[in-house]
């Protein structure tokens, strides 16, 4: 669905002007994420693949549905529903990154990063809890 400028302006400010998700201030480039995906139809084209656009879940495609989201945060939580994105971030953090970073591994050995075994909440449930 295209969004009016108001309803744009809206979202935006679902959440006083902030990502949904990691809380940043919202500038000018920001998303209007589903927050359960529409999914788009996918076809193989040889070794790649074409995303054709046709929502496979056109139901979802609403306002209700969506969250407004800093370009990191909508890109990488992708379609996945939020408890994927959840489990994914936990994983970066308890198995991915001092695997896989060399940086992230001699930062951490410096004490010049701290990995927090904190679930992962979100911006918008911390302002439930709150009452905002």
């Amino acid at each position: 669905m295209a969004l009016t400028k108001k309803q744009r302006e809206e979202l935006k400010n679902k959440f006083g002007g902030r990502c949904a998700y990691c809380g940043c201030e919202l500038g000018s480039k920001w998303h209007a994420d589903h927050i359960e995906a529409v999914k788009r139809d996918i076809i193989h084209v040889g070794k790649g693949k074409l995303v054709t656009g046709e929502m496979t879940r056109p139901h979802l495609d609403t306002i209700g549905n969506m969250n407004p989201a800093c370009v990191p945060c909508n890109t990488n939580k992708s379609s996945m529903s939020l408890e994927s994105w959840r489990y994914m971030l936990n994983h970066y953090r308890d198995v991915q990154l001092l695997r896989d970073s060399t940086h992230a591994r001699h930062l951490h050995r410096f004490g010049l990063i701290e990995i927090k075994q904190e679930p992962v909440v979100f911006h918008f449930e911390r302002l439930e809890v709150c009452g905002g």
